[in-house]
């Protein structure tokens, strides 16, 4: 029987791991094929806070995996 404690950790982590997930396709659009999201002037910027996304995702899983294993 899985804990309250591990249940909580585990459901976090998906969490932020579904938003990496995100961040990254809608990275990967940008990236590939900026000219097609002309709604956004600011591409760069655009690129630059999803990279932060990613990035702020996968050390929230980093910081719960580390507490988990604990």
């Amino acid at each position: 029987m899985i804990s309250l404690h591990d249940e909580l950790i585990v459901a976090a982590i998906s969490q932020f791991e579904a938003q990496a997930r995100r961040a990254e396709a809608n990275l990967r659009v940008y990236l590939n094929s900026a000219a097609g999201v002309s709604e956004h002037p600011d591409v760069v910027g655009e690129v630059m806070e999803l990279t932060k996304k990613v990035a702020e995702a996968r050390e929230c899983v980093a910081v719960l995996d580390e507490l988990h294993n604990e």
